[in-house]
């Protein structure tokens, strides 16, 4: 032991106390620099930087080491109502495809909940916040390409308040999107848009979901129905296939034309989008067909006392409104158990070529209206919306009370499925639209599809039914599809795979 005099103590003890509160105050006043103090990330060998203009730093110093954690910042990406929204993309480009999937992906779903349209995109915009697209020449997101396993995709995210970077990486088509889906899901909110803290470290797997493509060649409009564990397949040119084997990936047997108009003097084709609803015992078909004295398609009702009909017009001709173009009607009976129909205004009989949905009280035997129609919403409302079409509505009601409907009409990448939801649970509410759709090429990069209606098979698994694509490929015409889907915090959303049995 060493004993130190008690006035040499005194002078020591005064000299670190002054010490200690130097280095105090320095670390209360210590600054955060783009270039050469970056929020550290971590990975599978340990801690490490980037600069943000893809340089490697210099190795830290033991003040940076020691220094207290940089504070987190909020980047708006884009607010909502936004038109334009000011950042630069970061992809890769060739020539061929100036605009990459990725691209084309981001930015649909930037309009699809902000309303903020980017399109076309031009890459030599600039702007304090950048955001680097999967991009193999950019050392940032390479480095995290790399460290990535198939289906895998990451997030990373870096900012000092005025200027900012966010990386999105992805090694599939599907797990890009995902990536692009985790960053709306979890960082957009109404009231900011979307926002992103400079703190973001992500690692996550594609979603896999359940998606049967039948064997019927073409069909277009299809319509479930299950009845008796027997399920029919109606679609435009009321044509009728059924398939007696259970499972919806085997074989469907075609029963062939399953309905006719009463006055064939009526007929004038254009036999559309027919649905067979089962109610109080009977078979009713919601159809479409051209009427060639009047020169307009309208909306019919059609019984039958089976399932493979015939099906025989019930209404006097039309029910629609003899002076509209209508087509796509479907049933739903409201909470206090009055039957309505629920159709498209189409838009080639608008004064400004914006289709809207309708609907009005139906009797009880479903022959004619007992009120007015009323309208719903139009086309146009969605700010992904590119036509003003209104197809395919199909109504369904949530487990907490809301009114659901799905619907289609065209977006950047063609047919989709899209969900709007009434304010009141009933048909007279305000119809507010869900920013994602629930069905669009972008989510698959595949086809486009629509006309979409809701059936649940004999385990209970619900399912969104569309054609796809909406016009024929080179390799595929328009099929019946069933999408596995799921009610999830009062919307609906794409179910997984289940486990398979064998």
């Amino acid at each position: 032991m060493v004993l130190i005099p008690a006035a040499k103590a005194k002078k020591l003890l005064s000299a670190v106390l002054a010490l200690c509160l130097i280095a105090l105050l320095a670390a209360s006043c210590t600054t955060t620099k783009l270039d050469t103090e970056l929020p550290t990330e971590s990975t599978a060998e340990g801690t490490t930087e980037t600069a943000l203009d893809g340089g490697t730093p210099e190795a830290p110093t033991e003040s940076d080491t020691s220094a207290e954690e940089e504070p987190v910042y909020d980047m708006v990406v884009a607010k909502q109502g936004d038109r334009r929204s000011d950042f630069r993309l970061v992809y890769d480009q060739n020539v061929d495809a100036p605009l990459t999937a990725e691209v084309d992906m981001f930015t649909a779903m930037l309009l699809n909940y902000t309303g903020a349209d980017i399109r076309p995109y031009d890459s030599a915009r600039t702007g304090d916040l950048e955001i680097v697209l999967a991009s193999r020449t950019r050392p940032e997101t390479a480095e995290m390409l790399e460290g990535l396993e198939d289906g895998e995709f990451a997030i990373r995210t870096r900012g000092d308040g005025e200027t900012g970077q966010i990386l999105l990486a992805g090694t599939t088509y599907r797990s890009f999107y995902t990536c692009v889906e985790y960053l709306f899901d979890n960082y957009y909110t109404d009231e900011k848009g979307l926002c992103v803290p400079t703190n973001v470290d992500v690692k996550g797997h594609e979603k896999e979901y359940a998606m049967i493509t039948t064997g019927i060649e073409k069909l277009r409009d299809p319509c479930i129905l299950l009845e008796d564990g027997v399920y029919y397949a109606y679609g435009t040119g009321w044509t009728c296939y059924k398939n007696t084997g259970g499972k919806l990936d085997g074989p469907w047997i075609k029963v062939g034309k399953v309905a006719s108009v009463a006055d064939e003097a009526r007929d004038g084709g254009s036999h559309w989008a027919p649905e067979v609803h089962k109610y109080n015992g009977a078979y009713y078909m919601f159809t479409t067909y051209l009427n060639q004295i009047t020169n307009h398609r309208g909306c019919t009702i059609m019984k039958s006392d089976s399932p493979e009909g015939p099906f025989v017009e019930i209404t006097d001709g039309h029910i629609t409104p003899a002076s509209w173009d209508c087509i796509d009607g479907t049933l739903y009976v409201d909470p206090d158990g009055q039957p309505w129909m629920v159709f498209v205004h189409e838009w080639t009989c608008m004064p400004n070529g914006v289709g809207s949905f309708a609907a009005a009280k139906l009797s009880e035997d479903f022959t004619h209206f007992i009120s007015e129609p009323i309208e719903l919403f139009l086309a146009n409302e969605p700010a992904w919306a590119t036509a003003g079409v209104t197809d395919g509505c199909w109504m369904y009601t949530t487990e907490d009370g809301q009114l659901l409907m799905v619907w289609s009409n065209f977006d950047a990448h063609g047919y989709v499925v899209a969900v709007a939801r009434s304010s009141n649970g009933r048909l007279d509410g305000e119809w507010i639209h869900d920013e994602k759709l629930l069905y669009s090429k972008y989510m698959t990069g595949v086809y486009d599809g629509g006309h979409g209606m809701i059936f649940t098979d004999t385990d209970g698994q619900m399912y969104l039914s569309f054609h796809s694509p909406n016009t024929a490929a080179d390799d595929r015409k328009e099929r019946p599809t069933f999408l596995a889907i799921r009610e999830e915090n009062g919307t609906l959303v794409w179910d997984e795979p289940k486990p398979s049995e064998e």
